[in-house]
């Protein structure tokens, strides 16, 4: 099959009843990779900032002292490998939601991560969903959600308040805390 033409142009019963998602937003863009925006271009221009007003030097040792001390102390690793697992949870669940359909009914919008947090077991992941989406569509695909996230479970609840906002924990350590204990925690 040619690049560009898909499998249901050509069958009648798929173009008919076949995937028919639109284009995306774009001003989710910025939104879904604000992290590796600001890394990439906000820190670089930070440095560059510094060895405009100071010494060269100044901004490269500035870089190695923040290095050495990340590497060299073990809460300040803990922290970032924290954040890092929670930028890669995001890229993975939005992976698995295009590749489930878990979207808006009309194929538009995927469900909005709003906060993404370390805890304890894992990443409490905070999910604000349109119009045909719930916590059932989540819990009916929590194994592939695990292994699309590299965990041992993914664990769905809803927020006891708002019915459009579902609370995802992503389990990747072990239990240190009692098995009850909900997803969506002190919220």
């Amino acid at each position: 099959m040619r690049a560009g033409v898909r499998r249901w142009d050509h069958d009648p019963y798929l173009r008919e009843f076949g995937p028919h998602l639109r284009k995306p937003n774009p001003l989710a863009f910025p939104w879904r990779w604000r992290y590796e925006l600001a890394g990439g271009v906000a820190a670089p221009a930070g440095l560059q900032a510094l060895a405009d007003a100071t010494h060269p030097m100044a901004a490269v040792a500035l870089l190695l002292t923040g290095a050495v001390g990340v590497l060299g102390w073990t809460p300040a690793r803990r922290v970032i490998a924290d954040r890092a697992r929670c930028v890669l949870v995001q890229h993975r669940l939005r992976a698995a939601m295009v590749e489930h359909g878990i979207h808006s009914w009309s194929g538009r919008w995927l469900p909005t991560i709003l906060w993404t947090t370390p805890v304890e077991r894992g990443v409490r992941v905070v999910l604000w969903c349109h119009a045909g989406i719930g916590a059932g569509r989540f819990a009916g695909h929590r194994e592939t959600l695990a292994a699309t996230c590299w965990a041992a479970d993914v664990e769905v609840a809803q927020h006891p308040r708002w019915a459009n906002v579902v609370v995802l924990l992503v389990v990747t350590r072990s239990p240190e805390s009692p098995r009850g204990e909900s997803p969506v925690g002190s919220a």
